[in-house]
């Protein structure tokens, strides 16, 4: 029987493993996470302020600078001057900036499939239900956030 207190430790074994296999596999596409949460954003919402892009990664905004600095540099993305404030700059994705967003979600789909298939669907169902309960909990929990 396994102690209440034994899963923190696997959680974060697994996290750890699982990140760094999400890690390799962006890498391969060209990415990092980060940057293709930023490129993801921009696909979904088109194009943003850099505020915007901050609240929906939840980063600072020195942060979401750099990944936009770097971004741009390799010509993924283009900053362009907000059409109605002065004081305003849009993110928009360029062409090669949406190639590289859609083959990070393919390496993403790919690494996350590869994993969970070696699991049989039983397991997967179980595994689903428990992290369902575990959110829900942890929801139940979590104070209310400022504005809500």
């Amino acid at each position: 029987m396994t102690a209440p207190e034994e899963l923190g430790p696997l959680m974060a074994e697994f996290g750890k493993a699982y990140t760094r296999k999400l890690f390799a596999e962006m890498g391969r596409a060209g990415t990092t996470p980060a940057r293709a949460r930023l490129l993801m954003v921009l696909q979904c919402r088109g194009s943003c302020k850099m505020s915007e892009i901050g609240t929906q990664l939840d980063v600072t905004p020195r942060n979401v600078t750099k990944l936009v600095d770097g971004l741009e540099a390799e010509g993924l993305v283009v900053r362009e001057q907000h059409p109605e404030d002065r004081r305003a700059t849009l993110i928009r994705l360029t062409g090669p900036g949406m190639l590289v967003c859609k083959e990070s979600a393919l390496a993403n789909h790919a690494a996350v499939g590869s994993l969970f298939e070696q699991l049989s669907a039983a397991d997967r169902k179980h595994l689903a239900r428990i992290l369902r309960q575990l959110i829900d909990i942890l929801h139940a929990e979590a104070p209310a956030e400022p504005g809500h």
